[in-house]
């Protein structure tokens, strides 16, 4: 038998394409002249007339965990130990610190970048100037923060002032004024400012709705002015941020320390502070980052989730690395797990920060860093929240909500997360190859793959592109796609190469089956992606073996769920794409005696039993057969798998207890189980079946009979949506004569009858198929005449030709050909009536000009063609000259 086969991806169940029938659409040797076909004959021809090939891949829904209703740290299932989902920062507070004795800069003092600080530090490098007004660390002896004038508790003019005691005493906007104003005459000190390596930028435009802005309570008689006298007032608090000492600052901070509720307006101004102080201290280095630790430190408590995230911003922008970074993270991830925060971190530099603070993280030192800082990430990537709702503008061209560039995922993708996550899968892996994972490191592993999956599973990372203006084929200006392409393929580069690494990091964490669980599913999720499946491929038997370890370390069923339906649904696609692990996983008896293991385990099961993430016993054996349905696809493996013990007995026993399906996941699993038996049954040599002596207990060639037996009984039940798919398996099984003696004894053909005069064409047609088999034997014609078989035949072939259906009709044609070929007298078997009828549907359907009007003809008909050409002539010929008997052709012979 010809084991090459094309092979289809069908993604659903019930195309005619993909069926195989049997059909004999050779041409005859000679005018009048019927030839018997052999089996192997039927079975090629069936190839060339029907566009699908004879075997098929079967589908499946993706297992999908159900999300939690709120943001957690594990969810469901976490690994024993697991670290808090809720957090008390309250620790990092360092207590009231005094800040060292700062020394006055004269007011004649130079503007040069070389002046001293008023903080006596020892052997530590200062923040200088590079000449260009950009920090730049030089060595001395002694460090001093930046000072204006002599910092006293309370000073003229400072902003602290004009929102904790000017407006708090119900004073005057002209009062403020003045003490602003005030500070405005020193012009050596303004020139220090301005000269300042730690200074901030100016803001072009203070009429701007800037984060800086401090709100202020207008009098209600005055709400009509309210406009002019805030932005007055945000013009002159900005100019007092800029003047004012980076001493002044902490001052202000640590005057809020310990702070828990807190209203708008002290938002806005402690929001206002930790922005200029932000700006100050990005990318700088110093002892003085102790005083501003501990100043920040004091306002972990604060209710409001933007001071947070200021503060978080802060101490990651200052690189610091320990229980520093631990406690940055575990501050990004309180805030990340409120969905109502995205947005604060859209418009912050958190996730840049986050990514580069990770990075001085190690996951087996710092792994409680990881674990938060993962966490974090987790729920950034799979934000909703994700754009801006803003327009952006690229060369002239506007593109909306949707811009790749601007959703968290890409632009955390785009800082290095992905090649980070590689790193850090490679450092826990290397550890875990000479010792076992446990605590705080296998909890950073958790994360770390969800993390992943969340990422890969984001529609900005896995594919996006932006979409094409409609002005840019003339536009030349269009450079940004090609650059976006670029750095979407590197990172899912990165991406594909973690996969060998979470497999490795799955086998090695078989005793802990929380967190294997977590890592297949993250793999569950790449193996969807085309790129990552040929990586899968690779380690096809692996992940064989790893699914028999499943049932034999789960202390109970429903434990082993999860990950058995997801490591199905991996191989499941795998197998569905590469034919290389289709071998590979064959070849490997390891790997097969362990799928086949775990598919006679959970059929033995009780079909109604789920674990609490919605996983189930049916769901798992759908998976579990896919992987055979798509191995099968592959001639060697298929035939071989046809023969192996005791797949036969397990899908008959699946097949008896889903024939009456009343539920979608029971529907799905006996189309999966048609599948695999279609594919099996397909490569099944009928040979095998002449001696039973040989056969391997429990295989589809022993128990073939009694698979044809079930099957009649779901093929005669009027309402069953499997009824073409089982008539398509039959199509395969009848070409052996010992099962189409089966088939007559569970009265078959009273069966067909019912299914060619259905009122479904798929049916119709697949029915057919099996027909074409049974009217091969002299003993299935005379039970076929009985039933008015030619008269439906007849009727099938008028239907094909008035639809223009030329598979349909040419699966007629086959059977009225197999009909007649013993036949002596062509009038007795059919009748005149019959043959005008037939003759004239066949003229109808052979004239090209009146049905394609001079145009190219279709395929289907190009195959269908031949067929009734010889059908024709035999009929034509046997009238007008006497009938012929039936010659058999050379092979017979």
């Amino acid at each position: 038998m010809e084991k090459s086969r094309q092979q289809i991806d069908i993604s659903g169940c019930g195309h005619v394409e993909s069926s195989v029938l049997p059909l004999t659409n050779q041409r005859s040797k000679g005018a009048g002249r019927l030839v018997r076909k052999t089996s192997a004959e039927i079975v090629s021809e069936a190839k060339s007339m029907l566009a699908g090939g004879g075997t098929r891949l079967v589908s499946a829904r993706r297992p999908i965990t159900p999300r939690e209703p709120r943001r957690q740290l594990y969810g469901r299932l976490a690994p024993p130990g697991r670290p808090p989902s809720a957090i008390n920062l309250k620790y990092l507070q360092q207590g009231t610190h005094a800040l060292p004795s700062l020394e006055p800069i004269p007011p004649n003092a130079s503007a040069a970048c070389t002046s001293t600080r008023s903080e006596s530090v020892e052997g530590i490098s200062s923040i200088g100037c590079d000449g260009t007004g950009h920090s730049a660390a030089v060595p001395v002896g002694r460090e001093k923060l930046p000072a204006l004038v002599s910092i006293q508790q309370n000073f003229s003019g400072s902003l602290e002032n004009v929102t904790d005691y000017d407006l708090q005493n119900g004073r005057s906007l002209q009062q403020s004024k003045k003490s602003v104003d005030s500070l405005s005459t020193h012009g050596a000190v303004s020139s220090i400012v301005k000269n300042h390596p730690l200074k901030r930028r100016q803001v072009q435009s203070f009429d701007e709705k800037i984060p800086t802005a401090i709100s202020i309570t207008v009098p209600t008689d005055a709400r009509k002015n309210a406009h002019e006298d805030q932005s007055k007032l945000l013009r002159r608090s900005n100019d007092l941020l800029l003047q004012s000492s980076t001493e002044s600052l902490l001052e202000m901070l640590k005057a809020y320390s310990g702070l828990k509720e807190c209203d708008e307006s002290t938002v806005a101004h402690l929001s206002a502070v930790l922005h200029e102080l932000y700006v100050r201290v990005k990318d700088s280095k110093g002892s003085w980052r102790g005083a501003v630790l501990g100043a920040l430190y004091g306002l972990v408590e604060a209710s409001s989730s933007k001071i947070l995230l200021l503060v978080a911003t802060i101490v990651l922008a200052m690189n610091v690395t320990g229980s520093n970074l631990t406690g940055a993270c575990k501050l990004v991830f309180k805030i990340a797990r409120n969905e109502n925060n995205d947005n604060l971190f859209i418009d912050s530099d958190v996730p840049e920060l986050l990514v580069d603070g990770l990075g001085r993280a190690s996951p087996i030192d710092d792994s409680e860093a990881c674990i938060y800082g993962y966490g974090a990430v987790r729920f950034l990537t799979g934000s909703s929240n994700g754009t801006n709702n803003t327009t952006s503008t690229i060369n002239g061209i506007e593109f909306g909500d949707n811009m790749p560039q601007r959703s968290l995922a890409v632009r955390l993708a785009k800082q290095g997360l992905c090649q980070l996550m590689v790193l850090h899968l490679k450092m826990i892996n290397e550890i875990a190859s000479t010792t076992q994972l446990s605590g705080s490191p296998l909890h950073a592993l958790f994360q770390l793959s969800g993390a992943l999956r969340t990422l890969a599973g984001n529609r900005s990372i896995a594919g996006s592109r932006v979409c094409q203006h409609p002005d840019e084929q003339q536009n030349p200006v269009t450079n940004h796609q090609p650059m976006l392409k670029e750095d979407e393929d590197q990172d899912i580069a990165q991406i594909e190469q973690a996969i060998p690494l979470l497999v490795r990091a799955a086998e090695m964490c078989i005793k802990e089956p929380e967190v294997q669980a977590n890592i297949i599913r993250t793999l569950s999720v790449l193996s969807e992606r085309a790129e990552c499946c040929e990586r899968l491929a690779v380690a096809a038997s692996r992940l064989g073996i790893l699914l028999g370890s499943i049932t034999q370390t789960c202390q109970t069923v429903e434990k082993g769920l999860a990950t058995c339906n997801r490591l199905g649904y991996i191989l499941g696609n795998v197998m569905s794409r590469w034919d290389t692990a289709r071998i590979q996983f064959y070849c490997c008896d390891v790997s097969c005696d362990a799928l086949l293991a775990t598919l006679e385990y959970y059929a033995n099961k009780s079909f109604t039993m789920r674990n609490q993430m919605g996983d189930s016993i049916v769901q798992v054996l759908t998976k579990l057969i896919r992987i055979v349905a798509n191995m099968c696809v592959n001639g060697d493996v298929g035939y071989g798998m046809s023969k192996r013990s005791p797949l036969g007995e397990i899908l008959l026993n699946i097949l008896l207890k889903v024939k009456d399906a009343k539920t979608t996941e029971l529907e799905e699993l006996l189309f999966a189980t048609l599948g695999a038996l279609h594919n099996l049954s397909y490569y099944y040599e009928p040979t095998d079946s002449e001696g039973t002596g040989h056969l391997h207990p429990g295989s589809i060639g022993e128990r073939m009979k009694d698979i044809c037996g079930t099957l009649c009984v779901i093929l005669n039940s009027d309402h069953n949506p499997a009824r073409s798919e089982v008539a398509r398996v039959l199509g395969n099984m009848t070409r052996n004569t010992a099962i189409r003696q089966t088939f007559c004894e569970e009265n078959g053909m009273k069966i067909l009858k019912r299914c060619l005069t259905s009122k479904h064409d798929e049916l119709m047609v697949t029915s057919c198929g099996v027909l074409v088999n049974m009217l091969g034997d002299w003993s299935s014609r005379l039970p076929f005449r009985e039933i008015d078989g030619p008269i439906i035949l007849r009727r099938l072939l008028q239907k094909g030709v008035r639809h223009r259906d030329w598979i349909m009709a040419g699966i007629a044609c086959q059977a009225i050909w197999n009909y007649l070929i013993d036949t002596s007298d062509i009038l007795t078997t059919l009748g005149q009536t019959e043959i005008d009828l037939i003759c004239g549907a066949l003229a109808e359907g052979l004239d090209e000009d009146s049905l394609f009007d001079g145009k190219e003809p279709d395929n289907f008909w190009e195959d269908f063609a031949p067929v009734a050409t010889d059908l024709l002539e035999r009929l034509q010929i046997c009238m007008s000259n006497g009938n012929s008997p039936c010659e058999s052709s050379d092979e017979e012979i």
